[in-house]
């Protein structure tokens, strides 16, 4: 299936969908990890749809991988500073899963994509 827009691309719609749960989540935080640890896990968590919208406007599938690639890094950063969170516990358990459930679709849907855009490359 051919997506002619970027509000139809679902890994798009799910890292904004985990984004918004992001900065829900950060709201429990104390407030002195307001400049720290929240400004990070919020930078994360902007990265990710920020990059896979610049890959999708981009005119050639190596570019648009690429920025795909930097969305996966930006995901993994996320993950690390959310088992952080759990450990200094900033987070429940219960919260840590949901978010660790959104990120992994995440993990797939962008692996997904990047397979998908590879597989193209050596197709053309």
């Amino acid at each position: 299936m051919h997506v002619n827009k970027l509000e139809d691309l679902i890994v798009w719609q799910e890292a904004k969908k985990l984004l918004i749960d992001v900065y829900s989540l950060t709201k429990k935080f104390p407030a002195d990890e307001k400049y720290n640890l929240v400004k990070h896990i919020k930078e994360c968590a902007r990265n990710i749809p920020g990059n896979i919208a610049e890959g999708f406007g981009r005119f050639h599938y190596q570019d648009s991988a690429r920025f795909y690639r930097i969305a996966r890094g930006s995901l993994n950063e996320l993950k690390s500073d959310i088992y952080c969170s759990l450990d200094l516990s900033y987070i429940d358990k219960a919260d840590f899963e949901n978010i660790s459930k959104q990120v992994e679709y995440v993990g797939k849907l962008l692996n997904g994509t990047v397979r998908s855009l590879n597989k193209f490359n050596t197709n053309h």
